[in-house]
C-alpha cells in the first residue's frame, strides 16, 4: 500500500472533472476514488460551483427591473357638464343633471304643470 496522498487536480482542471462526475452518476467520494484525488478536493469544487450558481443567479435577478402591473389613469378630474336649469311658467326652476333620468323628469314637469 502506497502513502501517497491523493493529487489535487489544477484549477483548469476541476471544470472537466466537475463535467466528468456529473455525467458519472457516482457518488463523490466514489468519484474521487477512481480518479485518484482527495475527496475534499471534489466537494469543494462542487461547492464552489453552487456558490457561483447562486450567487450568478442573484445577481441576475437584482440586475433585473421589477415588473409591476400598471393602470393608467387619467390625471385630470372628469368634468361634468353644467347642470340644465329649466324655467316653467309658474316661476319653478328645475336644475337637471348630466345624468339625469328621462322618466323621473317627465313625470316631475308633469306633476309641475298641473300646480
Amino acid at each position: 500500500m502506497s502513502n501517497s496522498t491523493p493529487s489535487s487536480p489544477s484549477s483548469p482542471d476541476i471544470n472537466s472533472l466537475l463535467a466528468e462526475f456529473d455525467a458519472s452518476g457516482q457518488s463523490a467520494a466514489a468519484f474521487a476514488r477512481s480518479r485518484g484525488i482527495a475527496s475534499w478536493t471534489l466537494y469543494n469544487a462542487l461547492t464552489r460551483r453552487s456558490g457561483k450558481a447562486r450567487r450568478a443567479r442573484g445577481a441576475s435577478r437584482r440586475n433585473q427591473p421589477a415588473l409591476l402591473p400598471v393602470r393608467v389613469v387619467d390625471a385630470s378630474p372628469a368634468k361634468s357638464p353644467a347642470p340644465l336649469e329649466l324655467m316653467l311658467a309658474g316661476g319653478h326652476r328645475v336644475l337637471i343633471s348630466a345624468d339625469f333620468d328621462a322618466e323621473l323628469l317627465r313625470r316631475v314637469v308633469g306633476a309641475l304643470a298641473q300646480c
